[in-house]
C-alpha cells in the first residue's frame, strides 16, 4: 500500500463509517405503514481533515457492481448556484 493512502482510524472516522454502513444496509422498505421506500441518502459533513472523503471512498469500493458512484467535490467557494 502507498503511504499516502494509509488511513489511521480515529474515533470520529470510526463512528462515521459505522453510521454510513448501517444506513447502506437498511432494508429497502423501512416502514410499510408510512410507505418509506429507499430512504438511503447520506450527507457526511465535518471539518477539514476529518476523513470524510476517505470514508466515503472506502464504502463506495464495497458497493456491488450494479451500483454507480458519482463524485462531486465542493469547497468553501462552492455556492449553491454554481452547483
Amino acid at each position: 500500500m502507498v503511504f499516502s493512502q494509509l488511513l489511521i482510524p480515529t474515533s470520529d472516522s470510526t463512528k462515521a463509517e459505522y453510521i454510513i454502513e448501517k444506513i447502506r444496509t437498511l432494508d429497502d422498505l423501512r416502514s410499510a405503514r408510512r410507505k418509506e421506500v429507499g430512504l438511503l441518502n447520506t450527507l457526511l459533513i465535518g471539518g477539514s481533515g476529518t476523513a470524510k472523503t476517505s470514508i466515503i471512498l472506502m464504502n463506495a469500493a464495497r458497493l456491488p457492481e450494479d451500483y454507480s458512484f458519482k463524485r462531486i467535490n465542493f469547497s468553501f467557494y462552492t455556492l449553491p448556484h454554481n452547483f
